[in-house]
């Protein structure tokens, strides 16, 4: 039997979304706030699988504004939140070939206005083999360089998250899987899980892959389709340390559609592309090793030194992608119901500003159909999907 029988608010999910929103909530003072997952915070899903990358440069300037309200409480973090989120200052480059240099200087233009309080560049080849002399240039025009940009460590980030709420007050509750949003008289009423049931008057669903189902008895259905995602990690000595002849940055590649990232100081994450098609019902599969040896083939073009490097490790995982690649955020279905799921990949680096505006949404009376208040999140309300307005880039790459 749940002890927990009642509560002001149940946030669905503990990844870094679901746990920024209860954090957020707590220090609203909202009252009792319940975050159920139904694993272990930050275990099962996108999070622990997130590359982790810090950037402004984005293809649609939303998500521009949200990454740089978001960046400062990275840097700043054991300040604003207490414990370590893992943030490191590698610097970030979106390298493009020649028919993107226009497009790249856009969206750098984009980037560069919302840092303001530092410069962000277009790079030239020779520039940015100056910088970091472990990449090669072969087949790039151009970079835009962020300084700030580099990355922080998703799985901690959330942990430390939670650490910080649960001094508020809030109860995490761990191995509780949530079934169903429980509805009377057209507002919400709690939740049905595994373990009995919760009774508030507020539910945030931010849960990733699963989506919606929790609600799609009352109407709620989203695009969200659940994809498998992974990564890889290579021991590759100097990588992550400055003025070494192997240091790369925290990058996206447009030219051969990948990401990487130092870790620490002698250790390389890059992505791992895989088959998007998953069955949330069963364990996620390994990453196979043709999948990674693809992986290591692309990487290797723009760090040749992991061709031959070894490897030490990988994580699969799933996350949930929607047509525009964007989130749904925003009230939806009956009173008191809130969504802030389908982060397609890019969830991690704006979860801060995420959860600050809907946290201000909601308490100001925002998880009302129609009385949503935040103008930084109406490009993502989830009624999009069926009016067919969806976010579009002011100027797209070949891959991002």
């Amino acid at each position: 039997m749940n002890r927990n029988r009642t509560a002001d608010a149940i946030v669905v999910g503990g990844g870094v979304i679901g746990a920024a929103i209860a954090h957020r909530l707590a220090l609203a003072g909202l009252g009792r706030i319940v975050l159920c997952d139904q694993g272990r915070v930050a275990a099962q899903g996108a999070t622990a699988r997130s590359g982790g990358l810090l950037r402004l440069h984005h293809t649609a300037a939303p998500d521009t504004l949200l990454t740089a309200r978001s960046l400062p409480v990275f840097e700043q973090w054991t300040e604003r939140i207490g414990g370590d989120c893992g943030y490191r200052r590698t610097g970030f480059l979106m390298l493009v070939g020649p028919d993107h240099v226009e497009t790249l200087r856009a969206n750098g233009a984009v980037a560069a206005d919302a840092l303001r309080y530092e410069r962000a560049e277009i790079l030239a080849p020779d520039e940015i083999r100056s910088l970091y002399p472990g990449l090669s240039t072969e087949g790039v025009a151009a970079a835009a360089y962020e300084p700030a940009g580099g990355y922080a460590d998703p799985a901690a980030t959330a942990v430390s998250l939670v650490a910080s709420a649960r001094r508020l007050g809030v109860i995490a509750s761990e191995g509780t899987r949530v079934e169903r949003v429980w509805e009377r008289n057209g507002s919400v009423a709690g939740v049905h899980t595994g373990t009995g049931r919760i009774e508030a008057p507020l539910v945030v669903l931010a849960s990733g892959a699963w989506g919606d189902p929790p609600a799609a008895h009352l109407g709620v259905h989203l695009p969200v389709v659940p994809r498998r995602i992974g990564l890889a990690q290579a021991r590759l000595p100097g990588a992550g340390r400055r003025g070494s002849d192997a240091s790369v940055p925290t990058c996206i590649d447009d030219t051969i559609g990948c990401y990487f990232r130092p870790e620490a100081l002698d250790q390389l994450y890059f992505g791992v592309p895989s088959n998007p098609e998953v069955d949330l019902g069963q364990d996620v599969a390994p990453l196979t090793d043709d999948e990674v040896g693809a992986a290591v083939q692309a990487v290797s073009r723009r760090v040749p030194a992991v061709a031959t490097a070894e490897l030490v490790g990988t994580r699969a995982g799933y996350d949930g992608y929607t047509p525009d690649k964007r989130p749904a955020i925003g009230p939806a279905g009956p009173d008191g119901l809130y969504l802030a799921l389908g982060f397609s990949g890019g969830g991690f680096k704006m979860a801060p500003a995420v959860a600050e505006l809907a946290a201000q949404e909601i308490c100001e009376g925002g998880a009302v159909l129609g009385k949503a208040v935040q103008p930084l999140l109406e490009p993502y309300r989830p009624q999009r999907f069926e009016s067919g307005n969806l976010i579009t880039p002011e100027a797209s790459y070949a891959h991002m």
